[in-house]
Order: structure tokens, then C-alpha cells, then sequence
């Protein structure tokens, strides 16, 4: 169980942008075997992070909700720029998901998006999910540079 290892040891880092306890966040993954889960508020110490290595997977947990259905993309938070600079992939979680709010946030370059109150389980699998595709890109790229 290779995959299983593997996200176990994902370093994941949880930015709450919403004024709730990061390292609440952080003990919700690693509770679930994901070690690594680390807890932050500062987008200063995530660069710091990204800049070292250590980060795989970025969890950023929205303020609010979008209030306009028809363009929400302008109240998301952007993806932090060192994380898109560095291609980790970023999940959204957000107060009131919708269809709407999702396309806004692959728009804005988030990887996925989810409802904030999602179970610590249910953001457990996506963050493996995350993490498959980005070692199946990965992979495709190696081979395609082999061949090419």
C-alpha cells in the first residue's frame, strides 16, 4: 500500500484565512494519520514553508463565501503566489459551496473546492486525490521528456 504511505507522510499545510485555530485544523488530518499536517494564519510563514520544501499539498480555508452567485471569483482568496510559483496544489474550502463557487476557484488556479464543513475525512481524500494527480503529471512529463 504504497499510496497509503505516501499520504500519510504529505506535508500539508492548512492556511486558515477565517480566524479559526489553525493547528484545530491541522490535528483534524493528522488525527487521521497525516503526520505532516501542519497548522497556519500567515501566508508570510507558508512561503516559508513552499521556499523549503516541505509543503505538498496547500488546504486554504476561506473567510466567508462568496455573496454574489453570478461572479464570486473577485471575494475568493486567491491561491498563495508561492504555491502557484512552486505548482503545489491548493485546495479551497469554503463556507457555502456551490457549482458557481468551484468554477471560480479553478479559475483563480485552485486545484479543487469544498465545503468548509466537510469531514476531516472527506478533506482527507481529496488532499490524496490532490496528490495522485500531481505524481501522475509528473510521470507523464518524465516520459514525455524521455521520448522527446
Amino acid at each position: 500500500m504504497a499510496g497509503t504511505k505516501q499520504i500519510h507522510g504529505a506535508r500539508v499545510v492548512v492556511l486558515r484565512l477565517d480566524g479559526v485555530d489553525p493547528s484545530v485544523a491541522a490535528e483534524g488530518l493528522r488525527s487521521l494519520g497525516m503526520i505532516h499536517a501542519v497548522g497556519l494564519a500567515d501566508q508570510g510563514e507558508l512561503s516559508l514553508h513552499v521556499e523549503q520544501g516541505r509543503v505538498d499539498v496547500i488546504v486554504v480555508a476561506a473567510a466567508r463565501a462568496a455573496p454574489d452567485p453570478v461572479a464570486p471569483a473577485g471575494a475568493l482568496p486567491r491561491p498563495p503566489d508561492a504555491a502557484l510559483r512552486s505548482g503545489i496544489p491548493c485546495l479551497l474550502l469554503v463556507p457555502a459551496f456551490s457549482r458557481a463557487v468551484a468554477r471560480a476557484a479553478l479559475t483563480l488556479g485552485y486545484a479543487a473546492a469544498m465545503s468548509a464543513d466537510a469531514a476531516p475525512r472527506l478533506v482527507y481524500r481529496r488532499v490524496g486525490a490532490l496528490m495522485q494527480r500531481v505524481r501522475r503529471s509528473g510521470r507523464a512529463r518524465d516520459v514525455a521528456g524521455e521520448t522527446g
